[in-house]
């Protein structure tokens, strides 16, 4: 549970997580329960695709992109490889896009980035 540490004015000056029985050994007589936080009233949608689902988005230009020499489009590629996932609402995501269609690749950004998200592409 989150526990609130309080200052000898009983203002907070800190939160934790532990037991009563932890926060009275600790904080005898200083530490109250937290108030409730109350959940949002629509849950924050979530773009996350893994990584080979955003490298699959590019259908049969995959391949081509992913062995592409030229040093720009190896960065973006490079970028998105060390990712635990990729976030279709990330402002830079655009810009990246943009970097492959300059090296000549035909991809269609708006497809990658707003195709709903299938089950199978969540990270």
């Amino acid at each position: 549970m989150r526990i609130e540490i309080l200052n000898e004015n009983g203002d907070v000056m800190n939160t934790v997580m532990g037991d009563e029985a932890w926060a009275e050994s600790t904080y005898p007589g200083a530490w109250r329960p937290c108030a409730a936080i109350p959940e949002p009233d629509t849950p924050i949608a979530q773009r996350h695709i893994s990584v080979g689902a955003f490298f699959d988005r590019f259908g049969p230009l995959k391949l081509a992109i992913l062995r592409d020499q030229n040093y720009d489009c190896k960065a973006v590629v490079m970028d998105a490889s060390v990712r635990k996932y990729i976030d279709l609402d990330n402002v830079d995501l655009p810009a990246g896009l943009a970097i492959l269609q300059a090296a000549g690749h035909d991809i269609d950004p708006a497809a990658i980035l707003d195709a709903p998200i299938q089950p199978h592409e969540l990270p």
